[in-house]
Order: structure tokens, then sequence, then C-alpha cells
């Protein structure tokens, strides 16, 4: 099974559309707005502008004290030509990546986003709120996917091996025994608590 552009694309817009719902419209608007916000930054450029900066700072520090990076002054240079297209600088041995500081930026304030969402948001209190928070969850899901989709893994296909029949019978027993112990282990934290509160009356 292949999984295509489109179809992921909404797949994501629907992941955050669920999580939308179950952090309420509130949290998910000022998650939004920060996400939204980075996306318009990087989509402009900022990316490329702090990697050229930064690139640009480090060479500068490095020609103004006479130093490189990999130490000892810097040679003589011969004289040049005053009418001759000046040489292009050295790169130092420090070279930042646009691409992956974008990446780095993205990836912190999405994180920065939904924590801010989560503590100044204020929780869904009926399902008003929650369907609410669809909206904004998708539109979150989707710019998080067109990010990925433009920087991170640009035009890759997900190729998925579904389990065949021989998979299956050897994975069904496991599946079984897990599910009953997991039954068993909520059977026993409910009685647990069913006791604690019978002991507290």
């Amino acid at each position: 099974m292949v999984i295509g552009q489109a179809q992921c694309f909404l797949i994501a817009a629907l992941i955050g559309a669920a999580v939308g719902a179950r952090r309420g419209w509130n949290r998910e608007v000022i998650t939004a707005a920060i996400i939204l916000g980075t996306l318009m930054a990087l989509t402009l450029g900022l990316g490329d502008a702090l990697a050229n900066w930064l690139s640009h700072g480090f060479v500068g520090t490095a020609q103004a004290h006479g130093i490189l990076y990999s130490g000892g002054p810097q040679p003589a240079t011969p004289p040049q030509n005053p009418q001759a297209s000046p040489a292009p600088q050295t790169a130092c041995g420090i070279s930042v990546s646009s691409q992956m500081l974008s990446i780095v930026i993205f990836a912190g304030m999405t994180w920065l986003a939904y924590g801010a969402g989560k503590k100044y948001g204020v929780p869904p209190k009926s399902h008003n709120h929650r369907i609410a928070g669809a909206i904004p969850g998708a539109i979150n899901g989707a710019s998080i996917a067109y990010f990925v989709g433009k920087t991170v893994l640009p035009g890759q296909s997900v190729v998925l091996n579904t389990p065949g029949p021989g998979t299956t019978s050897n994975l069904l027993p496991v599946v079984f025994g897990l599910g009953l112990l997991g039954l068993l282990a909520v059977l026993f934290i409910a009685a647990q608590a069913s006791k604690g509160g019978k002991s507290e009356k």
C-alpha cells in the first residue's frame, strides 16, 4: 500500500483535528497563532537569513582577529589588482545549514506553541468547545504537514507492507495474551480504586 502526497496531507490534517477536538478551541487558537507565525517567517526566508548571518558572523570574527578556526595567524595575502573581481571568502570550519536551522526553529516553536496553548489556554468545557477546536487543530496539522513536505521530506512516498496470513497467525496469540493481561490489569486497578473509595466513606 502506497500513501500518496494528498493522502498524507489529509491524514495529518485529520490527526490535527482530533488533537484539537481533545484540547479545545482556546488552546488550539494559541497554538495555531504561534505555528502559523513561525511558518510564515520561515517561508519568507528567516532560516536562510539566520544561517547567512551566523556564517558571516563567524567568518567576520575570525578575520577580524586574524585567526583561523584551525589555529594560528592567517598567512599574508599577496597584493591584488584593484580592477580584478574580489576573490570569494573561504568558509571557516563551522558551517550553518539553513535547512537544519529551519527544522530546529520550527520543531522548537511547535513544541513551545503546544506548551503555551496548554499553559495559557482554557480547557474545553463543552462539546461545542471541542468541535470548534477541531478547526484550528486541522490547520495546525496541515501546517506541520506543509513544513515537513517542503523542508524535511519533500515529495517522498511511504510504502507500508501489510502483514500476511503467516505473520498474523503467528502474532495472534501474542496479541490475545497482551490483551488479556491488559484487561486483568484494568480490572485490578478498578477494584483497588473502588475499595479505596468505600474505605474513605
